[in-house]
């Protein structure tokens, strides 16, 4: 009688179980999608809480009693949302509207000095552009008049989403030193050093990664505005603010504030235009093989090869969050494998003998 190979069997009822929740993925997906916008705005409330806190310590050290620095710092976080609001909603969709408008006048304009001084039978091209202009701006206007109505719409849930993850968020900050207490003795109750080791780690890698990125946005922010200043850019300060938020993205996020700045320069005048462009290839140039490799190689010591392939790799599965996070996750898995090196690495040589076996 032949012996029944478990190791067959096993991978088998394996192979089932993923099938079988592939074919439910529609299923399971939407209530996983349910369970995260239940969940999501507490657990961003608990990361706005965990990444002020040491900005919150600091206020106490010095002497200022914790329930006026945590009205300091929540007044702050409102009226730096409230900026943000106010400078891009009602500037940069009539921007984009106005300006491309103004560069397709521009070029009718040219196309006709061009006949008239040539003595060139342009009106085909001159025509093709006022339609193509027609359509885009109207196309824009549309988008335009259908977002604000989408805005107002939305904008009581909005508002009221933003206000709970506010209150949330100072209730998280004003416990969180409680709270990591509580974690740490329970790692400390499982009477496991390393791994209390370990969390102690990840929250350095984490603090030094928003430190990291609040200083590199910080130089970004002030750059790019003194930068389009000088240049005589009139749209300087909302530029420069686009582009520190671009900073989410590694690397990319800087590619629309650069093409922003390019086409609102176009209709302004040549001048500005050459120079919105050399600004927009030099800078980037330096931000992305200078600046930020200084700034996150030092903090958390990232390889720039891994950064990149992190940014690609969530944008293919996750799409815009995906970019997002990519390197949050990347930091967190690379500061795990560092720590944890040695069991991978031993692991991993027993399942290769194993298998040889």
């Amino acid at each position: 009688m032949k012996k029944i190979n478990y190791k067959l069997i096993n991978t088998l009822l394996v192979i089932i179980i993923i099938f079988l929740i592939w074919l439910m993925k529609d299923l399971w997906l939407g209530v996983l999608t349910k369970i995260i916008d239940i969940l999501l705005p507490f657990i961003l409330a608990f990361a706005i809480g965990y990444v002020l806190h040491p900005l919150l310590k600091k206020m106490v050290k010095r002497g200022i009693p914790k329930t006026l620095a945590l009205v300091i710092i929540g007044g702050t976080v409102v009226l730096f949302i409230s900026f943000i609001l106010w400078l891009l909603i009602p500037n940069i969709l009539p921007l984009i509207f106005e300006q491309t408008t103004s560069l397709f006048s521009s070029l009718i304009k040219f196309v006709q000095d061009l006949s008239t001084k040539h003595d060139v039978n342009l009106v085909g091209v001159k025509d093709a552009i006022s339609e193509v202009s027609t359509q885009i701006t109207s196309s824009l206007g549309k988008g335009i008049s259908d977002g604000f109505i989408s805005i107002i719409n939305q904008s009581l849930g909005i508002i009221t989403k933003l206000i709970i993850i506010i209150i949330v968020a100072i209730y998280f900050l004003s416990d969180m030193e409680r709270i990591r207490d509580e974690f740490e003795k329970f790692l400390a109750s499982r009477k496991n050093k390393k791994t209390l080791r370990y969390f102690r780690k990840l929250d350095e890698a984490i603090h030094n990664y928003v430190n990291a990125f609040a200083l590199y946005a910080l130089i970004i922010f002030i750059q790019y505005t003194t930068v389009f200043y000088l240049i005589g850019h009139p749209h300087y300060l909302l530029l420069g603010l686009l582009s520190a938020i671009g900073t989410i993205i590694p690397y990319f996020g800087g590619i629309v504030t650069n093409l922003i700045a390019i086409i609102t320069a176009s209709v302004i005048s040549p001048k500005l235009l050459v120079l919105s462009i050399i600004v927009s290839l030099i800078f980037p140039q330096i931000d992305g093989y200078f600046t930020s490799p200084k700034i996150y190689n030092k903090s958390n010591q990232i390889p720039t090869i891994l950064s990149i392939f992190a940014v690609f790799a969530g944008g293919a599965l996750a799409g815009a969050k995906g970019i997002i996070l990519a390197l949050p996750i990347t930091i967190i898995l690379l500061t795990t494998y560092r720590f944890y090196r040695s069991e991978i690495t031993s692991s991993i040589g027993k399942i290769t003998k194993i298998s040889k076996e």
